[in-house]
């Protein structure tokens, strides 16, 4: 029974590491473009600022895997919580918006880093047979950050003067130093058994490679990117959405989904690893694609509350599921190249599907950006259904 066990002190120590580093990535999310309009009195940066962070993000997912491949996850942990002290410290100096952008960008190749490393690490904690369930856990840290971190950020923050934007900085450099200690300790209980470091001898045996990546992530790449481009929209602009309709702040939506993620990170995960991921992915399919129809439909705040629980709770089922997916259909040797592929074709959805809608929005509106993208998640139902269905679990080859 102990062989089966997820609750292991490192695990616990990794979830708490995530903790604190997504604390302070969100911090920023919601703060930051106000802080670059209070250094150039101009909003016209905020937009650039936010896009330095995410494309050096997303530019960092190219080379995160080879990094874990041929370094190992937890010292790459330990340098990418390094990177993201140093980054939110130094934004206290800021002081023209050329700085502040290379603060952002290097902000966002230490959260890639991050993510990717530590996502790896809990692959190699959990056991096999629970994998779906143990992933899910992990990112309950990522999602307690994502309900908690925007709204004391915006309490720190209080009336937005330099001074209170200096204690969030400090804030969030603590966090982001509490997670290299941990990670520095994870190393050196030595819990962690990764690829051997005999690979090199082996490496011929391996599949071919694309930039990087084995071709057994295509289909899930492909799916991932396709799902997170038709809800990305449900994000970008709800808080606009919520303004047209006279709803004023609406805020707790997002907490409502924060929830909504949270329940299924804890009880989902365990259906995928007894019964198979089908039993998951098809619900969560037609479950998207109804919860982004009734938000472009509501007639009420609460039934966008409703709706927005309803989307978090697929979207907390499906991102472990088809990392798991990625994972499964790679060798272990890379592994990390496998969580890297899942994390950036996410991030390239929610990023192309922002600005499609971005686009769309101001000649069709808000409902039809929404409809669009309820018709994109059956979509991506029939394209799952025509090559990932009825996927049979492999043992990995340790």
């Amino acid at each position: 029974m102990v062989k089966n066990k997820i609750w292991t002190r490192p695990f616990i120590l990794l979830m708490l590491s995530l903790l604190f580093i997504a604390s302070a990535n969100y911090y920023f999310a919601s703060t930051i473009a106000v802080y670059a309009k209070l250094i150039t009195n101009s909003g016209l940066y905020a937009g650039i600022v936010t896009s330095a962070f995410y494309a050096s993000s997303v530019g960092m997912r190219l080379v995160n895997g080879v990094l874990v491949q041929k370094y190992g996850s937890l010292p790459l942990m330990i340098l990418s919580a390094a990177l993201c002290a140093i980054a939110c410290f130094a934004h206290r100096y800021a002081e023209t918006i050329a700085v502040l952008i290379i603060l952002r960008a290097l902000h966002g190749i230490g959260y890639s880093m991050f993510n990717t490393a530590s996502g790896t690490a809990a692959s190699f904690l959990v056991p096999r047979e629970r994998i779906t369930e143990g992933i899910g856990y992990f990112a309950i840290g990522n999602v307690l950050a994502l309900a908690l971190g925007p709204a004391m950020a915006l309490a720190i923050i209080g009336d937005f003067t330099r001074a209170e934007f200096n204690t969030l900085f400090l804030v969030a450099f603590l966090f982001c130093l509490a997670a290299f200690i941990l990670a520095i300790h994870i190393y050196r209980l030595g819990k962690i058994e990764e690829i051997p470091k005999k690979v090199s001898i082996v490496q011929e045996k391996l599949p071919p490679t694309f930039l990087g990546f084995e071709k057994g992530v295509v289909i899930p790449v492909i799916v991932t990117f396709m799902l997170t481009f038709s809800y990305a929209s449900a994000f970008v602009y709800l808080a606009a959405y919520g303004l047209s309709k006279g709803w004023g702040n609406i805020g707790n939506a997002y907490f409502m989904y924060a929830m909504g993620l949270l329940v299924s990170r804890l009880f989902v995960g365990k259906l995928g690893d007894k019964y198979g991921p089908d039993y998951v992915m098809l619900p969560v399919f037609i479950l998207t694609a109804l919860a982004l129809s009734s938000i472009a439909l509501c007639s009420s705040i609460w039934e966008l509350y409703l709706a927005m629980v309803v989307l978090g709770m697929c979207i907390g089922s499906f991102n472990p599921e088809m990392n798991v997916f990625c994972i499964l259909r790679c060798s272990v040797a890379r592994r990390g190249t496998a969580t890297a592929a899942f994390n950036g074709s996410s991030d390239l959805g929610l990023a192309a599907g922002s600005a499609v809608a971005g686009l769309c929005v101001e000649q069709l509106g808000y409902t039809f950006v929404f409809l669009a993208g309820s018709v994109g998640a059956i979509l991506t139902l029939i394209v799952y259904s025509f090559t990932l269905s009825n996927f049979k679990k492999k043992a990995l080859p340790f």
